[in-house]
């Protein structure tokens, strides 16, 4: 059975200080953050699949708390290496995204290397975190938020060429959609 150990060798912190990295922001973010949760203008599929990534989310962020973080030291300078690379970059993406008007396309900082880095330094701080907790489980949740992701991205990437037309392709057309 799971025992519940809320000591530091325990994953828990990585949640927390995670979910600190992704929800802080928002919290702040003005209209900037209404934007951020505003899924009106998806389709069905969309909304659908965006329901069951933030289930997912749910339970990759309360699965640490089930989980010891390794001792192997390759493992963990890796782990820690992914996780706070990714931390740092969320909250930079978080800051660019924010600061950026409304009705504006998003084009500076982090969005001049990826047209989603919330997703993609999202995703590395989650794979620091599978890393650090040697967790084939959270390693395969980790996959399948990645796979349903993408039609969600695909359905953002709709919803911008449909609001900023030209704009957009260019924007499109010299940066990448992850890295």
């Amino acid at each position: 059975m799971f025992e519940l150990d809320f000591t530091i060798k325990n994953a828990w912190i990585l949640s927390l200080i995670f979910l600190v990295v992704s929800y802080l922001p928002i919290l702040f973010g003005g209209k900037g953050a209404k934007r951020l949760v505003d899924f009106s203008w998806m389709n069905k599929q969309g909304k659908r699949l965006s329901i069951l990534i933030m289930i997912l989310f749910i339970f990759m962020v309360v699965s640490p708390v089930f989980m010891e973080i390794t001792n192997n030291p390759v493992l963990l300078i890796l782990g820690f290496g992914f996780f706070t690379i990714g931390c740092i970059f969320i909250l930079i993406s978080y800051l660019n995204y924010f600061t950026t008007p409304l009705g504006q396309l998003i084009t500076k900082g982090m969005y001049r290397i990826s047209r989603n880095p919330i997703y993609v330094f999202s995703s590395i701080a989650l794979i620091g975190i599978a890393i650090l907790s040697e967790s084939l489980l959270f390693g395969l949740l980790l996959l399948l938020y990645f796979i349903i992701q993408h039609p969600v991205i695909k359905e953002e990437e709709r919803f911008c060429e449909e609001n900023f037309g030209k704009e957009y392709d260019k924007y499109k057309k010299r940066t990448r959609r992850y890295l």
